[in-house]
């Protein structure tokens, strides 16, 4: 761990900061790595979850790292990739019940930062609804968990269908090019999962350095991406990953459910068993005192 401790700031400052500073959105235009749907965009941002033990402590502490989405204690981590596939940075960890939302708000000044038009770029072509609302800032791509974020940023997210309503094929058509765009961030989740088992499966070790392996696992995936370009099949890894943790969350709860089932009539029978002795007890009392009212009375007839 001293080894990754020490090699951590150099890896974080070449495979990922120095990211962020080379690949601006004049870089990416010049270079053909625009997002094919929505130029305007300079990256995709989501949120990836892994599997921890639950904390040691109260309930209350407990109830923080529990996500009620998947059932599982997690850790939740906010990551931006370019359309060039490589990442630009990722936010520090989260408890599993912290919403995609508030996680964003916390990373906000990273985004403000990063979607900042550069004075090379300020004339550039950028054909959108909300270029004239945030003229100096680029767009974020997000998921439906981020929907609030258009009013801090310049944000591109899908349609949400109201209770009860239906979206119109425009819409449709709109949240199927996001998704499309927006599966680099997949792509690149299901690679750094295949490659990092620290974040690739369930988390045992001390909290505290949490942060320090998964950015550092980021950074050699970055490297590994430089030689490997992202494909469909990482998107398709990242799906199984979820699909496993959805799995593992569903039979914990069944398996809850069982215990508090068999828990209840348990219970049930204990109190059966005591309000019956408690029922004889005081019929025995009952009979017992029956008879001495009869003892005294025949005393006082002699």
């Amino acid at each position: 761990m001293g080894f990754i401790t020490t090699l951590h700031p150099c890896l974080m400052q070449k495979y990922v900061d120095s990211v962020a500073e080379k690949w601006s959105m004049s870089r990416l235009a010049s270079t053909g790595h625009r997002f094919t749907n929505f130029p305007h965009a300079l990256y995709a941002t989501d949120v990836t979850f892994q599997q921890t033990n639950a904390p040691s402590g109260s309930y209350a502490d407990k109830k923080l790292y529990f996500s009620g989405k998947h059932h599982l204690y997690e850790h939740k981590v906010e990551v931006s990739v370019l359309p060039c596939e490589f990442d630009l940075g990722c936010s520090a960890y989260a408890k599993g019940s912290v919403a995609d939302k508030t996680i964003f708000d916390d990373n906000l000044e990273f985004h403000c930062d990063q979607l900042k038009k550069r004075p090379d770029e300020v004339d550039m072509a950028d054909s959108d609804d909300e270029a004239s609302r945030e003229p100096k800032q680029w767009a974020v791509m997000a998921d439906k968990g981020y929907q609030g974020i258009q009013r801090q940023v310049r944000a591109i997210l899908p349609d949400k269908k109201q209770s009860g309503g239906i979206l119109t094929w425009d819409q449709s058509r709109r949240n199927d090019r996001i998704a499309a765009d927006h599966s680099i961030v997949e792509n690149f989740f299901g690679r750094m999962k295949t490659l990092w088992a620290p974040v690739g499966y369930c988390y045992h070790w001390n909290r505290k350095r949490y942060d320090l392996l998964f950015k550092t696992c980021l950074s050699l995936t970055n490297v590994h991406v430089r030689f490997n370009p992202l494909r469909k099949e990482d998107g398709e890894v990242y799906a199984q990953y979820v699909n496993r943790l959805e799995s593992i969350g569903r039979k914990l709860r069944k398996k809850k459910k069982s215990a508090d089932r068999a828990y209840r009539t348990k219970r049930k029978a204990r109190l059966a068993l005591v309000l019956a002795a408690e029922g004889a007890l005081s019929q025995n009392a009952r009979g017992n005192s029956e008879t001495e009212a009869d003892s005294d009375r025949d005393d006082e007839s002699f």
